[in-house]
C-alpha cells in the first residue's frame, strides 16, 4: 500500500509539474476561457458580457467570481481551477480503476490518463471540460461502489451529478448513460431532458449530423489523447467487446455510447470527450493489468508517456502564446485610451471584451468607439471588412514577432 501511494504521488507530481509549467507561462486566454472569465468579472464587479451565450453553464463562472473578488486579474489564478480539477481527475481515474481491478490497474490507468497531452493542456486552462470530467468520474465511482446494494454513499451521487451538469450542460448525457448502463448490468441486484443537451451542443457550431463522430474516428488512436493513451484505449475497447464482463462493459459501453451520441450531436473537439477518454484509459488499464506483460516494460512505456506528455505541453505552450497575443495587445491599447463605458468592433469578440474591458461586437454593429483588425500569421481574419469604417483614425499598429498582428482604430468618442 505504501509503495502504491508513492507511485501514485509520483504520477500526480509529474502531472502537476507539467500543467503548472504551462500555467506559469502566462499564455493569454483563448476564446472559451475569456467567455467564462468575462462572465465572472461581470458578476463580481459589473461590466460587459459580450460573447457570453446561454449555452454556457454557470458553475465555472461562479467559481471565477470568487477568484475575481479575491483580487485575481491575470490568467493564472483562474487557471488554477483547471489544475485542481485535473489533479482530482487523475486521482479519481486511479480510484475507479483500482476499485474495479485492483492496485496495478489503478496505477496504470492514472499514468495513461495523466500522460495524455490533451488532458495536460486543458488542465492548465480555465475551461469546463476537465472539471466536468472529474465530477463525472466521481459519479461513476459512487455508482460502482453501490452497484449491488445501495448504501448511504449513493446520496453523494446526486450533488456530484448536479455539479457536473452545472459545470457543463452536456454532462447530462454521460450521467444518464452511467445510471442506465448500471441498471441494465445489475438490474437483478439493484420526462426527457434531451432538449438542453441538443441546444448546448448545437450552439457549439456543428455543421452536420455526425460531424463530431467522423472527427473522433479520424483522431484515433493518437491525436485524441496521445500515443500511449490512444493505443490503450483501442486495446481496452476491443478487450471489453471480446470478454463482455460486467465491469468492463460498465466502463467501455458508457464511453462508447457517450462518444457516439456526442459525435452525432455536435462538432468534434477533443475536450468534449475527456470523460469517455478517461473511461477508455481505465478500460485499457484493465486489459494491460490482466495480460502477462513484463512489469519493467509496462513501467517504461507509461513513464515514456508521462515524459512525452510533459514535452508536448512545453512545446505547445510556446506556440500557443504567440497565437493568442494579439487580443492582449489590442485590449491594452484600447484600455489606455477608453474613458468609461466603451464599445469595440472586432472579429474576436470574447477575447477583446476581456482584455479591453469594453463591450465588443462583430463588424456591422451600428455604432462603436473603436475597431480592431486582427492578423494571424500575417493573414487577416475573416469576418472583417476590407477597409476600416469611414472617418476611422488609426491609433495603434501592434506587432509581435516582427509582424503586425492588430491595428486599432478610433471611430468616435475618445
Amino acid at each position: 500500500m505504501r509503495r502504491e501511494r508513492a507511485l501514485l504521488l509520483l504520477i500526480v507530481g509529474a502531472f502537476v509539474a507539467s500543467a503548472a509549467f504551462a500555467i506559469a507561462q502566462h499564455v493569454p486566454f483563448e476564446n472559451d476561457e475569456t467567455v467564462y472569465a468575462t462572465q465572472a468579472r461581470a458578476w463580481a464587479a459589473g461590466g460587459p458580457v459580450t460573447g457570453v451565450g446561454l449555452q454556457r453553464a454557470p458553475l465555472l463562472p461562479a467559481i471565477g467570481t470568487l477568484i475575481y473578488k479575491a483580487g485575481a486579474r491575470s490568467e493564472w489564478p483562474f487557471r488554477l481551477t483547471g489544475l485542481v480539477f485535473g489533479t482530482l481527475a487523475v486521482v479519481l481515474v486511479w480510484a475507479l480503476a483500482r476499485a474495479i481491478a485492483g492496485p496495478r490497474a489503478g496505477l496504470i490507468a492514472a499514468s495513461i490518463f495523466a500522460g495524455a497531452p490533451t488532458i495536460l493542456q486543458r488542465s492548465a486552462q480555465f475551461m469546463t471540460d476537465v472539471p466536468a470530467t472529474a465530477l463525472l468520474l466521481g459519479v461513476a465511482l459512487v455508482l460502482w461502489h453501490n452497484r449491488a446494494r445501495a448504501g448511504p454513499a449513493l446520496l453523494f451521487a446526486a450533488p456530484i451529478a448536479a455539479a457536473a451538469f452545472y459545470m457543463r450542460y452536456a454532462s447530462l448525457l454521460p450521467i444518464g448513460l452511467l445510471v442506465l448502463i448500471a441498471i441494465v448490468l445489475w438490474i437483478n441486484e439493484t420526462g426527457t431532458p434531451w432538449g438542453i443537451v441538443t441546444y448546448a451542443t448545437h450552439s457549439a457550431g456543428r455543421r452536420y449530423v455526425g460531424q463530431g463522430l467522423l472527427q473522433y474516428l479520424a483522431w484515433l488512436p493518437f491525436a485524441l489523447a496521445g500515443p500511449v493513451a490512444g493505443i490503450a484505449m483501442v486495446a481496452g475497447l476491443i478487450a471489453a467487446a471480446v470478454r463482455r464482463s460486467k465491469p468492463e462493459a460498465f466502463i467501455a459501453a458508457t464511453a462508447a455510447v457517450d462518444v457516439l451520441v456526442l459525435g452525432l450531436t455536435e462538432h468534434g473537439d477533443e475536450r468534449f470527450v475527456f470523460f469517455p477518454v478517461a473511461l477508455l484509459c481505465i478500460s485499457g488499464a484493465l486489459f494491460v493489468a490482466q495480460i502477462a506483460t513484463p512489469r519493467r516494460l509496462v513501467v517504461a512505456v507509461l513513464a515514456l508517456g508521462l515524459v512525452g506528455g510533459g514535452i508536448y505541453t512545453v512545446v505547445h505552450t510556446g506556440s500557443t502564446r504567440a497565437h493568442r497575443i494579439p487580443p492582449v495587445l489590442a485590449g491594452r491599447a484600447i484600455a489606455a485610451r477608453a474613458r468609461g463605458a466603451c464599445t469595440v468592433l472586432a472579429a474576436e469578440v470574447a477575447e477583446t471584451t476581456w482584455y479591453s474591458g469594453c463591450s465588443t461586437y462583430q463588424f456591422g454593429a451600428p455604432a462603436a468607439d473603436f475597431a480592431v483588425f486582427y492578423r494571424i500569421g500575417g493573414v487577416r481574419l475573416t469576418g472583417q471588412p476590407k477597409d476600416p469604417p469611414a472617418g476611422a483614425v488609426q491609433i495603434a499598429s501592434l506587432r509581435s514577432g516582427g509582424r503586425v498582428v492588430a491595428t486599432v482604430y478610433a471611430l468616435s468618442g475618445p
